[in-house]
């Protein structure tokens, strides 16, 4: 059964005419006609009860009115679905990020986001960088908060950068140099160095690394933690000093102290990176969100 042959059956019952029906659905009283007839020779039954005066149900009409009635309805709902799919009012949102540079901001941010798609369901997975560019690759996660992205994957990624934070020193508060509001970078060789693991973001470990050579230097590294936060307590502990991204701060520092390094400063990006080529309209609404709310982002994570 065709849903216009249906939907013409309904409007002739409604009306209990076919003139009637003719006119609401804007086409000529034979074309009805011609349309109820394919109906019942389909279904092999009379719908209508016929004559001069009046037009009426037959039994297997109003058992095909109710049911036809039900079809017609999920029909719409189902049109309906597909359009806030469509527009992005449903759906999913699969947001890969890393805590300590996104702390700040992803709170309010995703709450923006489910203020205008309320029927979105949103997944965070905080992942490390390499995690993330291996999750983007394999369809996992919509979206990534992550640092700048290598060389090789930037064919197929495009990215969207939302601030840029720079290295500092993360010093136990028990150190000499933890009194300082500002240091050289050179005023640490010597000192063991606990530093993120290089396996889960192997780009901002090669430019620290880098930094501390530039400065005549190379960092004796006693300690390899998988998470920003261990590395902080790490420093807390007097194991050694470190050198992160500003934004580590937004974790809990009880027992170190950021110390501004005044040479040899190299920024360190925050981007928003996401796959053109496999985005649905969820994740594209929410990069249009983030390119909206991005200068206020970086305003606030760059003062």
């Amino acid at each position: 059964m065709e849903i216009k042959l249906l939907k013409t059956f309904v409007t002739v019952a409604r009306l209990k005419g076919f003139s009637a029906a003719a006119r609401e659905l804007n086409t000529v009283q034979p074309a009805i006609s011609r349309q109820i007839s394919d109906l019942e020779e389909e279904l092999g039954v009379d719908l209508f009860w016929r004559s001069t005066r009046a037009v009426r149900l037959t039994s297997a009409g109003a058992v095909l009115l109710r049911e036809a009635q039900e079809i017609l309805a999920h029909e719409e709902r189902v049109r309906s679905t597909l359009r806030r799919v469509g527009n992005g009012d449903v759906g999913r949102l699969r947001v890969g990020f890393i805590s300590s540079a996104t702390q700040a901001f992803l709170p309010d941010l995703i709450q923006h986001f489910r203020k205008r798609y309320p029927g979105v369901q949103v997944m965070l997975l905080e992942m490390t960088a390499r995690q993330q560019l291996e999750a983007l690759a394999q369809d996992q996660i919509d979206v990534a908060f992550s640092r700048s992205l290598p060389a090789s994957a930037k064919e197929t990624t495009r990215s969207i950068e939302i601030y840029a934070d720079q290295l500092a020193a993360f010093i136990p508060e028990s150190h000499a140099l933890s009194r300082k509001s500002e240091i050289s970078l050179g005023e640490l060789a010597g000192e063991p160095f606990i530093l993120f693991q290089r396996d889960g973001a192997p780009g901002l470990f090669d430019v620290i690394l880098s930094t501390c050579l530039e400065a005549g230097f190379s960092p004796d590294i006693v300690h390899q933690p998988n998470s920003m936060q261990a590395v902080l307590i790490g420093v807390a502990s007097g194991l050694g000093v470190s050198i992160a991204p500003g934004c580590v701060t937004q974790l809990n520092m009880r027992g170190c102290r950021r110390v501004h390094i005044t040479d040899h400063v190299v920024p360190v990006p925050l981007e928003l990176h996401y796959r053109p080529d496999q985005m649905e309209r969820p994740a594209s609404a929410f990069v249009d969100l983030v390119t909206e709310m991005r200068p206020d982002i970086a305003a606030r994570m760059e003062s």
